[in-house]
């Protein structure tokens, strides 16, 4: 287990952090509905459906990693990558100026490199 821990930390990383905003969106929808940041977003998603898809997507990868399915990593990686990308291109262009946006490219360039790495 120790070695899965070190050599796949990187993936770990990516499907907690996805499955913990995910979690958060769903507990506290008002975030999309209230803060500015979340306009683009808000116009886009469901409030339920994208919390709970970032948690699903998590939990994939992070069962992809642990049980070492090819198909569940590959599939969840790829959607992951797009998701948190669609929120970084958001947040960049969404009124007020924020730095919400780096986080949200530095998950998906995390999930591109995770996708390099085991390509």
């Amino acid at each position: 287990m120790w070695k899965v821990l070190v050599l796949k930390w990187d993936s770990l990383i990516l499907s907690l952090v996805s499955i913990i905003y995910g979690v958060q969106l769903l507990l506290y929808p008002d975030i999309l509905q209230s803060y500015k940041v979340y306009r683009l977003i808000d116009g886009m998603f469901d409030q339920k459906l994208i919390s709970l898809t970032f948690v699903i997507l998590g939990l994939m990868k992070l069962l992809g990693v642990v049980l070492n399915k090819k198909v569940l990593k590959r599939f969840s990686l790829t959607t992951l990558s797009f998701l948190w990308m669609v929120f970084a291109i958001s947040f960049l262009i969404s009124p007020p100026a924020n730095t919400v946006w780096i986080f949200s490219l530095a998950m998906a360039l995390l999930a591109f490199g995770i996708a390099l790495k085991e390509g």
